[in-house]
């Protein structure tokens, strides 16, 4: 859960500004949701906050529906698959340019 409370916080705010910016979401506080995030402790904790949030899912197909627990186990697993990606580029841009 260290790695991906941050990984959720940071693609749920994204999501949250992305939202705001497009006029389809008005009232949404990100440390609300940043505080909500950081309480869950396990993939059910998840899920329930995903329902909560499920409308910043709409428009992502590449997700998935959020609100089931496969939903959100991919989600999870997306974000994951991301993060090590990202590290996987940064450690080899290191090796080759450091």
């Amino acid at each position: 859960m260290k790695v991906i409370i941050p990984l959720i916080v940071g693609d749920m705010t994204e999501r949250l500004v992305t939202e705001r910016r497009l006029g389809t979401i008005e009232d949404c506080d990100e440390r609300q949701m940043a505080s909500q995030v950081a309480k869950c402790k396990t993939m059910s904790d998840i899920n329930q906050l995903l329902c909560s949030y499920h409308y910043l899912f709409t428009n992502h197909p590449k997700i998935g529906n959020v609100v089931s627990v496969d939903g959100t186990q991919e989600y999870v697993i997306r974000l994951l698959t991301e993060r090590i990606e990202t590290d996987a580029d940064i450690i080899y841009d290191a090796l080759k340019y450091g």
